[in-house]
């Protein structure tokens, strides 16, 4: 497990790399587009953007290099680094626990008696109130 999460962190390093010379990349060659060799259109100024061509040359080595170990590291990692989830079976008793007791039945008599009850509770309750009120 401890190579696993070693091999990881490697990996992350070596992709921050790879942005990180890229990035080299596009500054060294926009300085060296910005410089004096475009500018005046000709290859004769090449020493007064020595230091340009230099950096150039250094970031783009570095960004090959990061990114073949980058592919590499990339090959020599599993598609499928974590394990599948065990599944447990549940057994019958704990089940029973978990069960939602099943609603009571009712006939249609009791509905009635309690929907009359509720309906002159109401009404007790609204007579009681209009009492209050006058």
């Amino acid at each position: 497990m401890a190579n696993d999460a070693v091999g990881v962190k490697i990996l992350q390093e070596v992709e921050y790399k790879v942005i990180g010379n890229a990035f080299g990349v596009l500054i060294a060659l926009g300085g060296l587009l910005a410089g004096t060799m475009v500018s005046q259109r000709s290859f004769e100024y090449w020493q007064e953007d020595i230091v340009l061509i230099v950096l150039l040359t250094i970031m783009s080595f570095n960004l090959m290099r990061s990114f073949v170990a980058t592919m590499t590291a990339y090959q020599s990692v599993p598609s499928h680094p974590h394990p599948a989830p065990r599944r447990e079976n549940v057994q019958p008793d704990h089940a029973a626990i978990a069960q939602i007791a099943a609603p009571a039945k009712f006939t249609p008599e009791q509905v009635l008696d309690e929907v009359a009850k509720r309906i002159e509770a109401q009404k007790a309750e609204a007579i009681k109130k209009n009492k209050m009120v006058n």
